[in-house]
């Protein structure tokens, strides 16, 4: 029902999300399931899909066909929106945590946490990145190249 590029992209998503709560455990020893449902961390599974999705799309029809030039310019804006504007994002969030957190006790603001895990760095993007490669590395094998 669905193209093989879809699959991939979908494949990659998973994958990316799926990684988050192993690498955090290599890294900590602890084990943070909510990982799976969160934006930020390494790698970044908004990369991974849109990286798998465009690179399936240029094996499959083309680096001159519209369907590529579509993926690459939407692909440019979620990467450059995850390193820019959520990491940013994540940078105030955090400032204002830290700040509301400090006030005085009897302070009348009410506060709700904000998530501070928003954005990524270059590495968390460039992993993505990787990830959606390899993806599409392995649907070569299983799926040929198809553009209609």
């Amino acid at each position: 029902m669905f193209s093989c590029s879809f699959w991939v992209a979908v494949i990659a998503n998973i994958c990316a999300q799926g990684l988050k709560p192993i690498i955090e455990r290599m890294q900590t020893g602890k084990w943070d399931i909510s990982l799976l449902f969160v934006n930020g961390k390494f790698p970044s599974s908004h990369t991974a899909t849109v990286s798998a999705l465009t690179i399936r799309i240029a094996i499959d029809c083309g680096l001159s066909s519209n369907y590529f030039a579509i993926c690459f310019i939407l692909s440019s804006i979620v990467v450059a929106d995850a390193t820019g504007v959520r990491q940013e994002v994540g940078k105030h969030a955090k400032y204002i945590n830290d700040h509301i957190l400090n006030r005085k006790p009897n302070d009348p603001v009410v506060h709700f946490p904000m998530k501070e895990l928003i954005g990524h760095n270059m590495v968390e993007v460039l992993g993505g990145f990787a990830l959606g490669a390899i993806i599409v590395l392995i649907s070569l094998v299983l799926c040929s190249p198809y553009c209609h």
